[in-house]
């Protein structure tokens, strides 16, 4: 009979905007990984645990299944668990059904035993599948079998976060619905690390990042100790510096690559590997304690920063007010002011304002006008406020803590900033039509130039330097109601100014209620479109406004129809990078992910779009003008499939070496093919067997012709590299 444990009160990780949260509390994932150790050489988890914890981790991360003991191990110690469930992904799991049902039978083998269990915070249903065996199989063929995953361990676990622990060599792999992302990331240069952050934090979209590996190798090859002193010197410096990079770019934690140096990998003990905190022997490294050190540092400013105004224009909002303008008060930030400007309101807006006024310790006032329209009462507050930055936010929207820290650093970050602003995040959704809306295109958003500047910024959370805004004359009234705030980021972009971006620079905004309402919002942007052409014509082409940044969505960025992924030769790119072609598509929510709702999602945009268009037109704006659809791509393409035993562990290379010293050429880089010969294309891959060696596995790829030849030479040549 397992005996009763006192756990400590831990739940799943929530999610929080760009962060997590536990028990209502902000918490950032320091983690290290534990495991796998030889049979002979296991650790005792009860003694290693209480290290961990002592040395300051709140998480460990495991590569397999944690039992009932190891779970409650970690509760005792207030430690969370992230396991990855192991199965064979190591494999062409898409050409056998029973790997994926296998997959499934562990994951719910798991999860209806340990689901509930306190110590369980978060988990990663696979970790850096091959890039060989994505492109083999078909990227997004893979990134579906995920989410399929995914969302078969939503249902067994509703409330426990799940994600794929993804690799920068798999960049374009993200699942659209996962609830966070996931990356193993080695950079031993802190630029290069922290740009790759700002990078990753992109391509998240509006989900927490976490960092599942982060290490550094102290293996000495000179064969007198299993780790090098100096290597050992350098280890601290470097997991130093990464970790607190990870903190100042925001991320939601940090995971340290590994616990120990004894690993046990592919049925064998590894010996040449040297990653961990300890020693084989036990003994910890210098960076076990230096670590977390900077953890103890006081962060307190010496001079308070700037002040900064923060600016709600509404009209006739008091309920969005009532429910939103107490969310001002967990922002954690203390030099601030609040304005709100009442744009003529006919409901009982003054009263909700005033009486938050009178209970609450914010410096904050009301300003009244005749009702004159959105830019006329951003013009009033940034002419009556006192900060040096003022930020506009809609009264629809709600801050996240750390929002006005987020925009602060923007600003510092870049001199040439005279604008700034993060994301709108889409809350959860509230009905059926809602979450029609959220999941539709055509939502306010960012467009980025690169990871941190911008060529627009939506108006919900837009912050500028008030002396700028004043100097170009502030927005335009022309502009009543939406349009003005693309206008002032033009102005500002064509006087030589930057607008900068911050990934955690985050807003909670309220999308429309109903699809009629969001209607009436596409109408009103086809009007607002029309009067930006007749003041920016050269920033319009025929279909409308001509952006040269990337329009992004909230959804994260990843392989989908018409993307683009630079593979490197052969797929020997170690950053893999996508570039997509049009906004990332953002799902459906869960308990409305429904065939009937996804049809709703594409008429609802169609209809959008056209009323967008119209309305522009009406108005004078550019007018669509048509374009004939480009010819399917040729499907009448066949594809020949062998596979080869080996021996040779290096069989895959050896082969495309031979082939190329015979004619093959290496295909483009955003090709999926590695080699080419005219119109033939091949691709290889390769996958272990435990105890016997590799397969190589071969796909050929030729127009309707007879190609029994070059097959032929082809088998003949791979056979030799495989011998």
């Amino acid at each position: 009979m397992t005996p009763q444990v006192s756990y400590t009160p831990l739940v799943p990780l929530t999610l929080n905007g760009r962060f997590f949260g536990n028990n209502d509390e902000p918490f950032f994932v320091k983690a290290i990984t534990y495991g796998p150790f030889p049979p002979a050489k296991e650790l005792d988890p009860a003694q290693e645990f209480a290290r961990i914890a002592k040395a300051g981790f709140n998480t460990i991360r495991l590569y397999e299944s944690p039992s009932r003991q190891i779970l409650d191990l970690a509760a005792q110690h207030k430690l969370l668990i992230i396991p990855t469930i192991p199965w064979h992904w190591d494999s062409l799991f898409l050409e056998n059904p029973n790997t994926l049902q296998e997959a499934k039978n562990a994951l719910s083998s798991f999860l209806r035993k340990h689901g509930e269990h306190p110590a369980l915070g978060a988990l990663l249903i696979a970790n850096e599948i091959r890039p060989d065996l994505v492109r083999f199989m078909g990227p997004l063929m893979v990134r579906e079998a995920l989410e399929e995953l995914i969302l078969f361990s939503k249902e067994l676990c509703p409330n426990l976060p799940v994600a794929y622990a993804n690799f920068p060599t798999t960049e374009y792999l993200e699942p659209r619905n996962a609830d966070f992302t996931a990356f193993n990331v080695y950079l031993e240069d802190p630029d290069k690390y922290r740009d790759y952050l700002r990078r990753l934090h992109n391509i998240a979209g509006d989900r927490p990042l976490l960092l599942t590996e982060f290490g550094f190798q102290t293996f000495s090859k000179t064969g007198e100790t299993p780790s090098d002193p100096e290597l050992e010197s350098k280890q601290v410096d470097i997991l130093q510096w990464a970790y607190r990079i990870s903190q100042e770019e925001n991320t939601a934690g940090f995971t340290l690559y590994a616990w120990s140096d004894l690993w046990f990998n592919g049925g064998k003990e590894i010996t040449d590997w040297s990653f961990g905190l300890n020693r084989r022997d036990g003994s910890p490294k210098p960076a076990l304690q230096a670590l977390f050190e900077g953890d103890k540092l006081s962060c307190e400013q010496e001079t308070p920063p700037p002040l900064i105004t923060i600016a709600i224009c509404t009209r006739n909002g008091s309920e969005r007010l009532r429910s939103n303008l107490p969310t001002f008060e967990t922002i954690a930030d203390s030099n601030f002011e609040l304005l709100i400007v009442d744009d003529g309101s006919t409901d009982s807006t003054k009263e909700t304002v005033e009486t938050f006024i009178q209970k609450t310790s914010l410096p904050c006032r009301l300003l009244s006008q005749e009702p004159s329209g959105l830019s006329v009462a951003r013009n009033h507050a940034a002419r009556e406020g006192k900060g040096e930055f003022i930020v506009y936010i809609d009264d629809d929207a709600r801050p996240q803590p750390q929002w006005i820290s987020a925009i602060r650093e923007a600003f510092a970050r870049n001199p040439k900033a005279a604008a700034a602003g993060g994301p709108n995040l889409a809350p959860t959704p509230i009905s059926r039509q809602n979450a029609i809306v959220t999941a539709c295109l055509g939502n306010a958003s960012h467009i980025l130039f690169t990871d941190t500047t911008a060529e627009h910024l939506p108006g919900c959370n837009f912050a500028l330097r008030r002396d700028v805004l004043l100097q170009i004359g502030g927005f335009d009234p022309t502009f009543h109601a939406a349009g003005d705030d693309v206008d002032v980021c033009w102005r500002l972009l064509d006087k030589g100014y930057q607008l900068a971006f911050h990934p955690t620079a985050c807003v909670s905004h309220d999308r429309r209620a109903t699809i009629k309402g969001f209607l009436r919002q596409q109408r009103g942007y086809g009007e607002a479109e029309a009067l930006l052409y007749h003041k920016h014509p050269n920033r319009f082409g025929p279909a409308g406004i001509r952006w040269e940044g990337f329009i992004y969505s909230g959804s994260p960025l990843t392989v989908d129809f018409g993307t683009v992924i630079y593979h490197g030769p052969m797929g020997s790119a170690p950053f893999q990078m996508l570039h997509s072609t049009h906004m990332p598509i953002r799902p459906l929510a869960q308990d409305y992910n429904t065939p009937l709702n996804r049809f709703l999602v594409k008429a609802t945009e169609k209809l959008a779009s056209y009323l967008r268009r119209k309305t522009r037109k009406n108005f004078r704006g550019p007018s669509d003008k048509f374009h004939s659809s480009l010819p399917d791509p040729d499907r009448t393409r066949q594809t020949t499939r062998r596979d080869y035993p080996s021996a040779n562990f290096n069989a895959r290379q050896d082969a495309l070496d031979l082939l190329r010293e015979q004619g093959w050429r290496v295909s483009l880089q955003e090709e999926v093919a590695d080699l080419d010969l005219g119109p033939l294309q091949l691709i290889l891959a390769q996958t272990p067997v435990p105890n016997k060696g590799i397969v190589l596995h071969l796909k050929f790829i030729h127009p309707p012709m007879d190609v029994s030849d070059t097959l032929a030479n082809l088998e003949q040549t791979i056979k030799q590299s495989t011998s």
